[in-house]
């Protein structure tokens, strides 16, 4: 059946979802602040926002990116003689931040609950021997009817046939 679906091989389907990112791309992103010593702390901030566009997200990486700006101006009047012991404590608190904070950040803005897609339901599964609790109400059969209310029905019109047989009819 030729043209029945949009492509050459059946329905196109639409790329699935973005999620989070994966477990070495995670390490490599925090490992990049923690091994620039905070310099690159807001890679992992602007990753996040790229991959998901949210205003939150952007908003993290814009806070990150101006500790980043903060720590390099903090490192340029660090070399005046005036400021040094202002702009030092100043730098090494961003810097600390940046180091310890930015990996934290994407850690915790990275996870499945807060991307939003649902997580993966698994039913419990009983063990032989075990006692498992009942199961909740949208997974329960629908109630039955008691077992004596069809044997009365199927008895009455075992009877009826019985006595139409023998041509009484009633």
């Amino acid at each position: 059946m030729a043209g029945q679906f949009p492509g050459q091989f059946g329905p196109v389907l639409p790329a699935p979802p973005k999620g989070p990112f994966g477990v070495v791309v995670k390490v490599l992103l925090c490992l990049v602040a923690v091994l620039t010593a905070g310099l690159l702390g807001f890679v992992p901030a602007v990753a996040l926002a790229v991959r998901r566009r949210r205003r939150a997200d952007v908003l993290g990486a814009v806070v990150v990116g101006a500790l980043s700006l903060l720590m390099f101006v903090c490192a340029v009047v660090a070399g005046d003689d005036k400021h040094a012991t202002v702009a030092n404590g100043l730098g090494a608190g961003t810097m600390v931040l940046l180091i310890l904070g930015a990996p934290t950040h994407f850690l915790l803005m990275d996870r499945r609950r807060v991307w939003g897609g649902p997580a993966p339901v698994l039913a419990p599964v009983p063990l032989p021997g075990y006692w498992a609790p009942p199961p909740p109400p949208e997974y329960q059969l629908p109630p039955q009817q008691p077992v004596s209310a069809p044997v009365d029905e199927l008895q009455q019109l075992g009877e009826l046939l019985r006595r139409q047989a023998e041509g009484g009819g009633r």
